[in-house]
């Protein structure tokens, strides 16, 4: 315990300098927040997201399980794009109808992570939206993550169905090579708001220190300018930071690990759940 305490001091006198430095105000907190499961998405403090990344059914279950027993843990990311069966509707309906009861009031979000974006499953827009369709006629999930880039009408066909399913949509952009310019960052997350997006979400791999900042201060600038929660981050050992320094830049969530990553540079949710105790901005 000592361990971790002095870890979120470190962490925090590091967010200080982060945000001081790069002239980073802590944002009002998110206009639109959504109540799910009792999980308040949007508003402070930041909520922590724990992914499975299971190959078998019987991994996931257990995954879940220490999910669900992990009060750090607030909301679960089904992988489903790393399971060995990801391509079968029936089996994956079947999984994530176990998950949602065993991890209670978690909230799930349900993500098929494309090749085309770091994921595991290489699918035509076609059968990504078969997919996603199947799983949305009796949802098990109470998130979905929708690739932006995917087929326009696909897209915009998915969040109108989620939507009338009562299903937040998480709206995604993942680059493991760069970090885009601010603008462009800001840019993709806004065009994600006007697409119907409830949840913008960023992810960009730094080849700098720079690159961090550039990633905090477009997360800080679509906070001023969306009201829409924000899931922003710089991945790899070198962007750790910005998974805490979230909290003070307008962010509303975080990724987490127990175990097994599914996003190199993701911190254990037991300290990420410390270090932004000790930073946010909270009353």
């Amino acid at each position: 315990m000592m361990k971790i305490r002095h870890k979120a001091l470190q962490i925090a006198l590091a967010c200080s300098m982060l945000t001081t430095t790069s002239m980073v105000l802590a944002a009002q907190p998110a206009s639109h927040h959504y109540v799910v499961k009792n999980v308040d998405i949007g508003e402070m403090p930041v909520k922590t997201i724990v992914p499975i990344t299971a190959k078998t059914a019987e991994e996931a279950i257990q995954q879940a399980k220490v999910i669900a027993a992990n009060p750090d843990a607030d909301l679960a990311e089904f992988r489903i794009d790393l399971l060995n069966f990801a391509a079968d509707s029936k089996q994956v309906i079947a999984l994530g109808q176990q998950l949602n009861q065993i991890l209670k009031d978690k909230p799930i979000i349900a993500t098929i992570r494309t090749a085309n974006e770091g994921g595991k499953l290489a699918v035509s827009d076609a059968e990504y939206e078969k997919l996603y369709t199947a799983y949305l006629q009796k949802p098990f999930m109470q998130l979905l993550d929708i690739e932006m880039f995917r087929d326009a009408k696909v897209v915009r066909k998915l969040t109108d169905l989620a939507h009338k399913k009562n299903v937040l949509v998480v709206m995604s952009n993942h680059d493991f090579a760069k970090t885009p310019n601010e603008q462009e960052i800001v840019n993709r997350l806004l065009k994600q708001d006007q697409m119907g997006a409830d949840i913008l979400k960023i992810a960009v791999m730094p080849q700098s220190k720079a690159d961090v900042f550039t990633l905090m201060n477009a997360t800080l600038k679509v906070s001023q300018q969306s009201k829409k929660p924000l899931l922003t981050m710089s991945m790899g050992r070198l962007g750790a930071i910005s998974r805490v320094a979230t909290a003070s830049a307008g962010g509303s969530l975080s990724f987490g690990m127990i175990g097994q990553a599914s996003a190199p540079g993701q911190i254990d949710v037991t300290q990420l759940h410390q270090f932004l105790k000790a930073i946010q901005p909270t009353p």
